[in-house]
């Protein structure tokens, strides 16, 4: 298997007028559903598909509660899964003024992945990268 990449145009990074710049851009070669995640986990165990996809969902459930709740998820080889809050800053001074929220100041949720430095270190080391065409170059 190999990373597709493309040649595509991209912005001039020093605002230099008349140079026209490309880079490289990985391309995606198509997605990997919960249907077909299924089907190469039971093709490869002695699972059935009903099984796999039954695991798996409650699998996703339970992730998707812990993080709701504000707790990181450590998928083992593979990475973390970090939730986590977007908010500005405010004075200290404003703490105990009358009708002071700190929640005012919290702008969203977020989630982060950090992932697995061994998984990381395997996708760098065993990967191959394929040029396929694009409009720059056939």
């Amino acid at each position: 298997m190999a990373i597709n990449y493309k040649v595509v145009g991209c912005i001039n990074p020093k605002g230099a007028e008349g140079v026209e710049y490309a880079c490289n851009r990985r391309t995606k070669t198509g997605d990997l559903t919960l249907d077909g995640l299924v089907a190469l986990v039971s093709e490869a165990t002695t699972v059935t598909d009903a099984e796999v996809k039954g695991i798996l969902k409650a699998y996703f459930t339970e992730i998707t509660n812990r993080l709701a709740d504000g707790n990181p998820v450590e998928m083992e080889g593979i990475g973390t899964f970090n939730p986590g809050i977007r908010s500005k800053c405010f004075a200290q001074s404003v703490i105990g003024q009358d009708g002071f929220n700190p929640r005012a100041f919290i702008r969203g949720v977020r989630l982060t992945f950090h992932c697995n430095a061994a998984l990381k270190r395997h996708i760098r080391s065993y990967r191959t990268l394929k040029r396929v065409p694009s409009e720059l170059m056939a």
